[in-house]
């Protein structure tokens, strides 16, 4: 049986409230939600992404499961995981949607999220903690906080993250329908088994070695991998076996399309200049931005364009944000980029792009904080990397055994 939940009566006023709560069916909870400026999302293969979803899971009958999904953003898709859910003898006994857009702006945009996160995550807490399963559907805003990962982190759950278009907003309907399409065959046809070889491949090479990272660009960066150094295989598999070997919150999370393997390098062995192309921050792009590195941290950082921009994002998240907090490899040959500097399909996931993540590494159980575990995701993806001098990938594109 789902639940149903007043949202007034659970926070006693809209503004407060993270979610709406309701139960299915999906078409009439987005019935009852106005869209200020509806966007058209090209229909896929619901039913076999679905069934993906519960290969992944290796749901077993008697399972509790929470799905968090939008009304206006592939309601489908939450259907259809439900029903393949249901075949599977699990019960979806809460479903959550997330706010619309124009109610997440205007929250963000007003004082005490802090306070709003801790309230939201102590009251559902104890419905986490009778929970098996928990799927994050995709959503066209989120909120700036960790809510729904903190809830992870303080229970047993194993789950779905998908995204899908998290930045949608400014697309065409033809960029918009090429990536769909995109994520939906990086789903149904990767060959997982495969992927997860390559991962082990992967680490096999980098565990305990001194990594080199260079690209045209003018990056030249080394850290070093300690030997016990914590890696996040991003494989598609998400079982009960897989989520009792995990060492954090991160390790009982799949995202799909899959493809990223994330590590944590030695944090005070960062040495060298990393320079992207193109970053983004609130007051707009900013172009060739060039940080330097010294026993860890970042000792001097400029942009060619937007510099004012960058310092002024870089101090809003404050904190560990000059040290690396997490290298990933993107390994999915169905994702890959080919070289591209500019466009990395899925934030990066394709074979060859690499990411480097500053400051907040606690989901991945890593020592780096920042106030609301912020972090900046920076990408390159025409760089080569070397592990003991030996290359791993070569201008953007993964090197074979």
């Amino acid at each position: 049986m789902t639940v149903k939940l007043s949202r007034r009566g659970l926070f006693g006023s809209a503004a407060a409230a993270p979610f709406l709560f309701a139960p299915f069916p999906a078409r009439a909870l987005a019935a009852a939600v106005p869209e200020k400026a509806p966007v058209s999302f090209p229909p896929v293969d619901f039913d076999g992404l679905a069934k993906q979803v519960a290969r992944t899971l290796a749901p077993a009958a008697g399972e509790r499961a929470i799905l968090v999904f939008d009304p206006g953003y592939y309601p489908e898709l939450a259907a259809a995981i439900e029903r393949q859910l249901a075949s599977a003898g699990v019960e979806a006994f809460l479903a959550m949607a997330f706010d619309p857009p124009e109610i997440v702006a205007a929250a963000d945009a007003r004082p005490g999220a802090p306070k709003r996160q801790d309230d939201f995550v102590a009251w559902l807490a104890p419905v986490f903690a009778k929970a098996d399963l928990f799927l994050w559907l995709p959503a066209r805003a989120l909120y700036e906080d960790t809510r729904l990962e903190h809830l992870v982190d303080g229970s047993k759950v194993r789950g779905i993250h998908f995204h899908w278009i998290l930045d949608w907003e400014g697309r065409g309907p033809e960029d918009i329908a090429r990536l769909s399409k995109l994520y939906e065959k990086a789903i149904l046809e990767t060959d997982y088994a495969a992927l997860s070889r390559t991962q082990d491949r992967l680490i096999g090479l980098l565990r305990g070695k001194t990594v080199r990272l260079t690209s045209p660009s003018g990056t030249d960066l080394r850290f070093i991998i300690p030997p016990d150094a914590w890696f996040h295989k991003n494989d598609g598999d998400m079982s009960v076996a897989r989520a009792r070997s995990a060492r954090g919150a991160r390790d009982r999370e799949m995202e799909l399309p899959a493809g990223a393997l994330r590590f944590i390098p030695d944090p005070d062995s960062v040495a060298g200049h990393l320079v992207v192309s193109k970053t983004g921050t609130p007051d707009g792009d900013v172009e060739k931005v060039g940080l330097g590195f010294q026993k860890g941290r970042v000792r001097v950082l400029g942009a060619e364009k937007g510099e004012e921009a960058f310092r002024k994002q870089w101090e809003a998240i404050g904190g560990d944000v000059d040290r690396v907090g997490e290298i990933v490899i993107g390994t999915n040959p169905i994702l890959a980029a080919g070289g591209s500097a500019t466009e990395l399909p899925y934030f990066g996931y394709g074979a060859g792009a690499v990411r480097v993540s500053l400051g907040d590494n606690w989901e991945s159980g890593g020592p780096n904080r920042t106030p609301g575990n912020r972090n900046w995701w920076l990408f390159l993806g025409d760089a080569t990397l070397e592990a003991d001098g030996r290359t791993i990938v070569r201008e953007g594109r993964l090197l074979a055994e």
